[in-house]
């Protein structure tokens, strides 16, 4: 989708429905050294705890003019990176943070899986996606709608079940809550202690 003041105001709706709230309970909580993927227009920036980061990465496909602008303004990296092959090296990051990212990601298990290669042991991801909702006639809808969704909206699936993606890449969730009549989910996962 596009990157820019109209992205904003795209999401006004969709941030009242609950992204805003999953927002504030967990972007606050990155820690160390992070990086955050799918920035977009650097909508998570005013939610930071800035003192409590070592340094902030910020990451997308393609680096807009207004994360640009954001992004130097507070001091953060910026770099443009594919989340399935990001130019990292093992174990760099804290917290890896990514919001509304997952749904487009041609391949979300192996972008996961990369996340999980550039997080340090003890590092945690901050989660906030929309995913397959709960009530059998929301996933009908999102089944239904996906497909023509996908073309307009830049492979975006509305009916993806992101957090089983993201424990099968090898993460406990460890703070998960939903919003939205469970269309949202936002929460903070660790890596699996025995996974490899």
């Amino acid at each position: 989708m596009f990157r820019s003041a109209l992205y904003d105001a795209f999401m006004v709706p969709l941030e009242a429905m609950g992204i805003r709230k999953l927002r504030r309970a967990h972007i606050p909580e990155a820690r160390g050294k992070v990086l955050e993927l799918g920035a977009g227009t650097g909508a998570n920036l005013g939610l930071y705890d800035f003192s409590q980061l070592a340094s902030l990465t910020l990451s997308d496909l393609e680096i807009s003019s207004l994360l640009k602008k954001r992004g130097e303004k507070a001091g953060a990296f910026l770099m443009a990176a594919d989340v399935e092959n990001l130019p990292f090296e093992d174990n760099t990051f804290d917290t890896v943070v990514f919001t509304l990212l997952f749904c487009s990601v041609p391949d979300p298990l192996r972008g996961l899986q990369e996340v999980r290669r550039v997080l340090r042991p003890g590092g945690r991801i901050i989660f906030l996606e929309h995913v397959l909702g709960c009530s059998s006639l929301t996933k009908k809808v999102q089944h239904a709608v996906t497909p023509v969704w996908r073309k307009m909206a830049g492979n975006c699936h509305l009916n993806r079940p992101t957090a089983e993606y993201i424990q099968t890449a090898g993460f406990t969730l460890d703070k998960y809550r939903q919003e939205g009549g469970c269309v949202l989910i936002g929460g903070i996962a660790s890596i699996k202690e025995d996974s490899h």
